[in-house]
């Protein structure tokens, strides 16, 4: 401003020097060039160099906060983006978790088809229990003028069933296993309930007291006798019962 000021009064001074010597001009309007220079100390109060540099800069002002505007925009676009990636990601988590937790229930639920196969085989039936009825009445034979009725029931060798297999769950009787027999070789069987169990009136139609007052069919198990009636006897795997008829 000093500056300006002393360059204007220099100029005023040589202005009134130069109107001795010639004729007299127009006297600058002081007024107007104070008020230049008050219009230019605004724009103009520093060197060019610094007014560019100042405009300069208050350009670069103005491009660094749009700079820090669009990258505050960018800033917040992408946390945006990163919630949503987090939100998205946490989706996919829950869903695999889901997943893992579907696979674990179905490993465990393969895990128990071992348990169930083994109570299936648990469940299967046991071994059967095998034996063979044989039934014959040669005794009939020799005494054939005591049989009270036509002889051709009797076979002619006295043997009405050959030695058969039949199998049984634990548990079956002697009489279970004869009943069998007659019902798959197509042989009649009567038979009653008695004070002693199941009591054997007649097979094939040779019945009690038909050869004599004592005759009738009786019973053995591997060659002997057993204590208890037909329908008491537990048969055992192997056993051989042979029905019998006496006279």
């Amino acid at each position: 401003m000093k500056k300006y000021i002393a360059l204007l009064l220099s100029l005023i001074i040589c202005i009134s020097f130069s109107a001795c010597g010639k004729a007299p001009e127009a006297e600058p309007n002081v007024s107007a060039v104070l008020e230049n220079v008050g219009t230019t100390e605004s724009t103009e109060g520093y060197s060019e160099n610094e007014s560019v540099s100042f405009t300069e800069n208050s350009r670069e002002t103005n491009s660094t906060e749009s700079t820090k505007a669009h990258n505050s925009t960018e800033k917040k676009n992408t946390e945006v983006k990163n919630s949503t990636l987090k939100a998205e990601i946490g989706t996919e988590a829950t869903v695999i978790s889901t997943e893992a937790t579907e696979f674990d229930t179905e490993q465990t639920v393969i895990g128990t088809e071992p348990t169930e196969i083994g109570t299936e085989k648990s469940t299967q039936p046991q071994p059967k229990t095998v034996c063979t009825v044989e039934i014959e009445c040669k005794k009939i034979l020799s005494k054939k003028n005591k049989f009270k009725k036509d002889i051709s029931l009797v076979p002619s060798d006295g043997v009405i069933l050959s030695p058969v297999s039949v199998d049984f769950d634990d548990g079956a009787t002697a009489y279970d296993a004869l009943q069998k027999a007659c019902t798959q070789n197509g042989i009649a069987l009567n038979a009653k309930n008695s004070s002693f169990g199941v009591y054997v009136v007649g097979i094939g139609g040779v019945e009690e007291k038909d050869c004599g007052a004592q005759s009738g069919w009786v019973y053995t198990v591997n060659g002997k006798s057993p204590s208890v009636g037909l329908g008491n006897y537990k048969i055992k795997n192997g056993d051989s019962i042979v029905l019998s008829y006496v006279c």
